[in-house]
């Protein structure tokens, strides 16, 4: 399949949940573009979508008779964006993309192409996807307190709300992270994509010594504050931080326990 009848998969999860290793393990197969960065710049798109879904009375019905010829519009944008994107990328089979903050916005873009989307979202442990931020905020040079262990813990949750949405069918998958190795998730993987040659030992597409770790940029020589060590190599599914601090924990356990037992995590 080609051009507009190609699928798209987008990698979801909440930031710092296992998404980019998942999106480099996705575009391992023949039939996929190569590990990229993130399309960051598309979620805007599809949020200006949805914008103008809720203005629909005040502001958008003045420029479309119909919310379906919005959608129609929005789509036809969204699509070019893709095509190009396509290119960009040498013009796989099937294309594989990943933006963690467009993961709120899945049921839209569902919306918006219908079945050629398809989504897989991951899903970690709460303390550990605090505690990577906790770390990020470190890296950055500021505080990390409490009140933005709340806001991490809140957008977490935002993350994962689609997951049960009856109106993606067959178009969704979901895992833990801590099981991105298990033979039932990689099987999973391979059906959902159709792609039997998706392998662990090509994750990256590129020797480690190859791959440098990128700058922030305005600020020379400093180093981009999400950047993990454990990018460009061997899947490593280990936790490489010490533990979340009890005063987080709580945090994390008054917010999102019922989520955390769904998902067989401990509540310590």
């Amino acid at each position: 399949m080609t051009g507009t009848e190609s699928p798209i998969y987008f990698v979801g999860g909440a930031p710092r949940a296992g998404t980019t290793v998942t999106h480099a393990l996705m575009c391992t197969p023949s039939k996929m573009n190569a590990y990229h960065s993130e399309i960051s710049y598309v979620t805007p798109m599809v949020r200006a979508y949805m914008l103008g879904l809720e203005n629909w009375s005040g502001h958008t019905s003045t420029f479309f008779a119909e919310r379906e010829h919005f959608r129609l519009h929005m789509q036809g944008l969204i699509g070019q964006t893709f095509s190009h994107i396509s290119r960009a990328l040498g013009e796989p089979e099937i294309l594989c993309l990943k933006d963690p903050l467009l993961t709120p916005y899945f049921p839209r873009l569902h919306t918006l192409l219908g079945a050629r989307a398809r989504f897989v979202t991951v899903i970690r442990n709460p303390y550990d996807v605090v505690r990577s931020r906790q770390e990020v905020a470190s890296k950055a040079g500021r505080d990390f307190t409490a009140d933005e262990a709340r806001g991490v813990c809140s957008q977490y949750l935002q993350s994962y709300q689609h997951i049960d949405n009856p109106a993606f069918g067959n178009n969704l998958i979901y895992f833990r992270y801590e099981d991105l190795l298990s033979e039932d998730v990689l099987t999973n993987l391979r059906n959902f994509t159709g792609c039997a040659d998706m392998s662990t030992d090509n994750v990256w597409g590129k020797k480690p010594e190859e791959v440098a770790e990128p700058e922030t940029k305005g600020e020379k020589g400093a180093k981009d504050p999400w950047f993990s060590p454990k990018y460009h190599s061997s899947i490593d599914l280990s936790s490489r931080l010490s533990p979340l601090s009890k005063k987080y924990r709580t945090i994390v356990n008054d917010m999102c326990e019922p989520f955390m037992k769904r998902f067989e995590y401990d509540v310590l």
